[in-house]
């Protein structure tokens, strides 16, 4: 694998505001937090709370999605009003977004426990600034994946101009960083339909080792998928089943009725390699770009409301029941949501009281303890 240097950039934003030296914990100041949490307040200062109050290293995933660096502003339309949610405007000058940023992402990597995640969503505003004050705060080697979402429901407008200046932008952004490089996950496996095939058994990954007789021929380049003896327990399986049950089962039923754990390996002539039968599965392994959900919902008037799919992805497969998840730009508060629902602990927080006055609303009766600071 190649080896990365951690070399430190130099950037107008590490100029930033925010005093990062370590903090002093006041008796006086700490409180226990044994229920979810949710903070009105500039994240900032939330994010001084929690170290104060016991959550340094803590929190197992962290999930934000700040503001994009659109020059947008952002609103709640319900029941016949109108009010501000956020305002994302930075007059045009990106190192205002980044000085807001940087020390933010900087608290959060304190926050996050030794095999935490954090998921940033973002869109092609500010991803590439961001990455690389990611790249720097939590270090290159811990950048885990760049995921791609659908946006979702958004008109294509690009049809009413006989010429345009650019495409329609379809996919938001999600950066993906671990705390530290050692850290492993489950496979991330999603529903599925997938049908049993055939698949070829030769690869063209260049393992000599692996290139070992089978049919009376091995492969002068690539590689066999399997080791010699597990292709050759494979082979029989196929052959006693050709030889004895194929007239009377189909490949998948004879599977079935030997308790689904066989393998099978064939070679027919019209076919230059061997092949391989993949079972059907009810479930598959996932890649980073993500279309069969979108990022977008539209139930709470909120305009930023992220999808509940979304959010329920992300917090199933990469935190545990009982972890502690956080949201510290919740705005609508679906992450939050998602977590209750999932069984997580959950820590969120915003500055807006219109958005907060949505994420009540959503958590119903869900215990918590609302702190103002």
């Amino acid at each position: 694998m190649r080896q990365f240097r951690n070399t430190p950039i130099r950037q107008s934003w590490k100029k930033r505001e925010f005093d990062l030296e370590p903090l002093v914990v006041s008796r006086t100041q700490t409180k226990v937090h044994d229920e979810n949490l949710l903070i009105l307040a500039d994240n900032l200062k939330a994010m001084k709370y929690l170290l104060l109050n016991g959550f340094k290293e803590k929190i197992d995933l962290v999930y934000i999605d700040p503001p994009f660096y659109s020059g947008a502003s952002y609103y709640h339309r319900a029941s016949k009003r109108t009010d501000l949610a956020f305002k994302d405007t930075w007059s045009n000058q990106v190192n205002l977004y980044m000085n807001m940023i940087y020390p933010r992402l900087s608290l959060i990597r304190s926050l996050l426990s030794r095999e935490g995640s954090i998921f940033v969503h973002l869109d092609w505003h500010a991803s590439h600034y961001v990455k690389i004050a990611m790249d720097e705060i939590f270090g290159i080697e811990n950048f885990r994946n760049e995921i791609i979402v659908k946006r979702g429901r958004k008109k294509n407008l690009l049809y009413q101009f006989e010429k345009v200046d650019r495409m329609h932008t379809a996919n938001d952004i999600i950066l993906w960083y671990s705390k530290y490089p050692s850290t492993k996950f489950c496979k991330p496996l999603v529903p599925a339909d997938l049908k049993s095939k055939w698949m070829s058994f030769w690869s063209n990954t260049n393992r000599p080792t692996m290139r070992y007789s089978i049919f009376g021929s091995a492969p002068q380049r690539g590689q066999w998928k399997w080791s010699k003896e597990r292709a050759n327990k494979a082979i029989q399986n196929y052959e006693l089943y050709a030889k004895k049950y194929e007239m009377n089962y189909p490949l998948e039923e004879y599977w079935e009725k030997q308790g689904r754990i066989l393998e099978f390996i064939r070679k027919r002539s019209t076919v230059k390699y061997p092949e391989y039968w993949i079972p059907p599965k009810t479930r598959k392994i996932i890649d980073n770009l993500w279309l069969d959900i979108e990022s977008y919902n539209y139930s709470t008037g909120f305009s930023t409301e992220k999808h509940n799919a979304l959010l329920e992805r992300i917090i199933g497969l990469f935190s545990i029941p009982n972890s502690i998840v956080s949201d510290l730009f919740c705005g609508s508060g679906t992450a939050l949501v998602a977590a209750e629902k999932m069984g997580r602990r959950w820590i969120g927080c915003d500055s807006s009281e219109v958005a907060l006055s949505v994420v009540k609303e959503r958590l119903g009766k869900t215990r918590y303890d609302f702190v103002t600071l």
